[in-house]
């Protein structure tokens, strides 16, 4: 039998006591973060204090730490990240975790012998993503959450040098692709980037389907009627049940999701996958009920395979509510309204006790959320022939489903992992003692922890034994002395001595002995994590360099404004102060909407062929009803090579250029189809190609020099540092829409030395909020809808409304992916002079999922108004005005300037 390379062991941190209860409890490393620069602002998280210490715990008992770094840096943070970097450097952090491309950038320049480990937050979802990774300086990817376990092991055979591969085991799941969630931030400034997500996914939505009029505006909408209504609550991860699959697969790390949870929670998952973990290691695995029960009493929104496993809608969706299961306990037989006494036939293993919580589920009319209420047993149950007799104050139903949520032995005996100084993982000690001539102790010491390889410690004690002359120590008295390492992290497995016999020293001496032996060893192994001076003062020298370049690109950049403000005072028209006029662009997904700008006179459009619905279906179920297939990649890349050649006859029939968007999720099946594609395609068919992920990146970076790249929004492109980072790779760069215009105009000026490239911005639609694997339209499927709606094809809109009646667009793509968008449209038309002060070289008029009519008549307005704002109209205000009253006339759900002004909340 072949042995298995049982993976890492990932647990999560947000507290000293969390950390402390997943080492104790079995973890092989552990993530944390810092009070800034992390994705989970609201954990307690550590101090640079705490840091320091947490590091020193873990590494003396053999277990890494990886620091979180995993945000999207503004142009002002980068040099406090980059004294961070350097911080965490010298403190001996294993890995740091980031996000943000130019992050890494500054790690790799400053901290090169620091592994990077790339954030899921990066949006890693196929194989290429993860290939550029590995030629890219990184040391692990963090995979995303939706990727198979058969892609992942595809991956390895494409992989020409080693990377990590790190998967999500257990926890709580995004609704969206990470990284690609928006809508905390468009709703209330709120950014998942920043680590300050509100979790609106986890809030109650309708589910509504609407006519539209010419424009695509819905009108006359009603709610389709659903029992259930926490539209995107996912239910938590557990692949417990599976974990040999993984185990097996080519997976170096599994991570358990929970910086925001309690220390209990951290030691009772973590000790529960240590054993399953140590059991495959044995080849004894089997999933244990009690195991997985535990894992149901320490918090779940029910449980999911996940994606990694195939999990499909209806398995991977928690939509009747969003909060915490527990364990099912059975159903109420009986009440007894005289004596208040409750009757529950118990169908778990599980027997409920004192101090355990309990949530009863009654079945009526109404809403869940009333069904719902709890209590914690404050008397020892009673509990006879399979049923449980409680006492409680409030009448139940009889058939209320009853559930254990709180389960008191589990807390307590978690509590005892992290304040028992006793039971804390210790790291093992094998002790050599034998005296020389002059009766001095001679200790040779080897640490028996295989993650520090074969260390040895030898210390020569600062004292001489003598001679006994009344009592002589014994060989037990001595190693009894030197076992008793008390509160160390530090265990003594073997004491072999070569003892002269008929010595004696104080007790005092013998304790100094062992004191100063562990404090040896401590340093030793701390060494080891840490860099040498040498090292920690080359890298303040690279801190260095950076800032006084950083202080002087400032001082370029703050000239820069004072030029802008001076030919802004002297009045001239901005197409005299720009290099090249700004043009405006036009994303669209039908051949009507492209022939309608084309029409309207646009010169580059970004075309993202949506076939289905379209005279070149591929076959996918039409409507709403559609469902999760197996997509025929080639029949479905044959109707797109039809598209697309029909889209450039009309592209070059205006002279126009055609660029080809690709989705920002791409799986490896599209970037294999798309690639084939691309080589096929007659010359000039297309202008160039649009992505949004580093796997599409770097797909395009083999054998397509010719094709011209152009960089989407999905890219996360926060400062200067990351332009430059992709710069060899990108024509153009569509900067972040949660950046205010203050923060845009930093990266435009701080970017203005590097490598030629182009900037583009978003200035009118429904910006894209959540991209998800879940298919919201398979949930219409077989509800019953008006006649009218089901007979009219007018009735076209399905969106989500939420408590405050926000109607949130929802379009299903060619893959049958979910993508909400923002409930009101971006329009920025009033403030095109200040987009062109800035020096965008494009603005981007989203038109996707609109009819041809929105296309045309919004690039109409907007080039009227950029012709205005180029001009230096003298009449430009009340002509802004006016037009941006056109555009909120034809605006789904109203307009706003979004993030421009605002920014984002400060994490």
């Amino acid at each position: 039998m072949s042995k298995i390379n049982i993976p890492e062991l990932l647990a999560p941190a947000g507290s000293m006591e969390a950390l402390k209860a997943a080492v104790n409890a079995g973890a092989d490393a552990i993530y944390l973060s810092g009070k800034r620069f992390g994705a989970r602002q609201f954990a307690q998280n550590f101090s640079s204090v705490e840091l320091e210490k947490a590091l020193e715990y873990a590494h003396l008992r053999g277990v890494k730490v990886y620091v979180t770094v995993n945000t999207l840096i503004k142009e002002t943070e980068l040099s406090r990240v980059a004294d961070y970097l350097v911080q965490l450097y010298s403190w001996g952090a294993d890995a740091v975790i980031v996000q943000d491309l130019g992050v890494a950038q500054l790690a790799h320049e400053l901290v090169p012998d620091l592994d990077l480990h790339c954030s899921t937050q990066m949006t890693i979802h196929n194989p290429p993503g993860v290939i550029w990774a590995a030629n890219n300086g990184f040391q692990r990817v963090i995979l995303a959450r939706e990727m198979s376990l058969e892609d992942i092991e595809a991956v390895t055979s494409q992989l020409s040098r080693k990377i990590e591969l790190e998967v999500f085991a257990h926890g709580a799941i995004c609704y969206s692709y990470s990284g690609q969630c928006l809508l905390s931030s468009f709703i209330g400034g709120r950014s998942g980037n920043r680590g300050m997500c509100a979790q609106p996914c986890r809030k109650n939505y309708q589910l509504i389907l609407a006519k539209t009029d010419k424009y695509g505006k819905y009108k006359n909408h009603q709610e389709i009627p659903l029992k259930d209504h926490y539209l995107l609550s996912t239910r938590d991860l557990a692949i417990y049940s599976h974990l040999d699959r993984i185990a097996k697969a080519p997976v170096d790390s599994i991570k358990i999701e929970g910086r925001m949870r309690p220390p209990e929670y951290v030691a009772s998952v973590v000790k529960v996958y240590r054993k399953a973990l140590d059991r495959i290691a044995r080849g004894k695995w089997k999933p244990r009920e009690e195991e997985l029960s535990t894992l149901k009493m320490c918090f779940n929104r029910g449980l999911t395979k996940g994606w990694i496993l195939g999990a499909d809608n209806q398995q991977m969706m928690g939509r009747n509510r969003p909060g915490n299961r527990g364990l099912y306990l059975g159903k109420v037989v009986d009440y007894h309204k005289h004596d208040q006494k409750t009757i529950i036939n118990i169908k778990s293993i599980v027997r409920p006790e004192k101090g355990d919580g309990i949530l009863f589920k009654q079945s009526d009319e109404k809403s869940e959320e009333d069904d719902l209420w709890g209590t914690v047993i404050d008397h020892y149950p009673e509990i006879r022939k399979g049923k449980l007799f409680l006492k409680l104050h409030k009448p139940v139903k009889v058939g209320s489903e009853v559930y254990i949520t709180r389960r008191k032995a589990l807390i307590d005996k978690a509590q005892e992992m992290v304040n028992n100084p006793h039971l804390p993982q210790k790291t093992p000690l094998n002790l050599e003692i034998r005296w020389n001539s002059e009766l001095v102790p001679i200790i040779k010491v080897d640490v028996v922890e295989p993650s520090l390889g074969n260390m040895e410690v030898k210390y020569k004690a600062d004292f001489a034994m003598e001679k006994a002359k009344k009592q002589p120590l014994s060989d037990d008295a001595i190693i009894n002395q030197l076992r008793k390492t008390g509160g160390t992290p530090f265990i003594i497995r073997d004491i072999q001595m070569d003892y002269p016999g008929n010595l004696f020293t104080s007790l005092g001496n013998l304790n100094h002995l062992r004191r100063q032996i562990l404090e040896k060893v401590q340093g030793k192994i701390l060494n080891t994590y840490q860099p040498s001076s040498d090292e920690i003062e080359c890298a303040k020298k690279h801190l260095s360099t950076f800032k006084k370049d950083f202080i002087i690109e400032s001082k370029k950049t703050t000239e820069k404004r004072k030029m802008m403000k001076l030919e802004e005072e002297n009045k001239k028209p901005l197409q005299k102060q720009l290099h090249h006029p700004t043009i405006l662009t036009v994303y669209v997904d039908s051949i009507s909407s492209l022939e309608a700008v084309l029409e309207a006179g646009c010169g580059k459009i970004y075309f993202q062929p949506k076939i289905k619905n379209s005279e070149y279906d591929n076959g996918f179920n039409n409507g709403f009803n559609c469902s999760k297939l197996d997509v025929n990649y080639e029949i479905y890349f044959e109707n797109m090579a039809l598209l697309l050649k029909e889209a450039s006859s009309l592209a070059q029939t205006y002279k126009a250029d055609l660029v080809w968007k690709w989705p920002d999720i791409t799986n490896n099946n599209y970037i294999k189809g798309a690639t084939r594609l691309l080589r096929n395609l007659p010359e000039k068919t297309i202008f160039g190609v649009m992505v949004g992920g580093l796997g599409a990146l770097w797909a395009l970076n083999d054998g397509f020099d010719s094709v011209k790249v152009y960089g989407s929004g999905a890219l996360n492109i926060w400062n200067h540092l990351t332009v430059d980072e992709l710069s060899p790779y990108l024509e153009s760069f569509t900067l972040s829409p949660e950046l205010s215009q203050e923060e845009l105009k930093k990266v435009i000026l701080n970017s203005s030395d590097l490598p030629s490239h182009e900037f583009e911005f978003l200035v009118q639609g429904n910006m894209e909020a959540m991209v998800s694997e879940d298919c919201l339209s398979c949930i219409v499927k077989d509800k019953k809808l008006s006649r009218e709606s089901l007979e009219d094809p007018q009735y076209q809109f399905l969106g989500i409304k939420d408590p405050k009646n926000r109607i949130f667009p929802v379009e299903i793509d060619d893959e049958c992916r979910t993508h909400v968008l923002n409930s009101v449209e971006l329009c920025l038309i009033d403030y095109l002079p200040l987009l062109l002060k800035l020096g965008f070289d494009s603005l981007v008029i989203d038109s996707r999922e609109k009819p041809a009519d929105y296309a045309k008549k919004m690039f109409s307005l907007y080039q009227t108004a950029l012709e205005s704002s180029i001009h230096g109209d003298p009449h430009q205000d009340n002509k802004l005005h006016n037009l941006k009253k056109r555009v909120k006339k034809i605006s789904n759900g109203g307009i706003t300037t979004g993030n421009f002004f605002r920014g984002v909340e400060e994490s």
